[in-house]
């Protein structure tokens, strides 16, 4: 790694083209990238909660969440 990094501060040309290729190689792949604000989500289950205080689990199910 030590003499990679030597390498390129001996040779200015070369670091300079690796990192003009780099922000080539960024902007290009900036295109390419899909923006969504709203994602498309499908979603299999709903959760539903309800509340018939006094009432017991039976009634509950009975009266409110079967009707729902």
């Amino acid at each position: 790694m030590r003499k990679m990094v030597a390498w390129f501060a001996g040779n200015h040309v070369a670091a300079n083209i690796l990192m003009l290729f780099m922000l080539i190689a960024g902007a290009v792949s900036l295109v390419g990238i899909k923006l969504e604000i709203f994602p498309e989500i499908t979603t299999d289950k709903v959760i539903i909660s309800t509340v018939y205080r006094g009432a017991s689990p039976e009634e509950v199910e009975e009266a409110v969440v079967r009707r729902i």
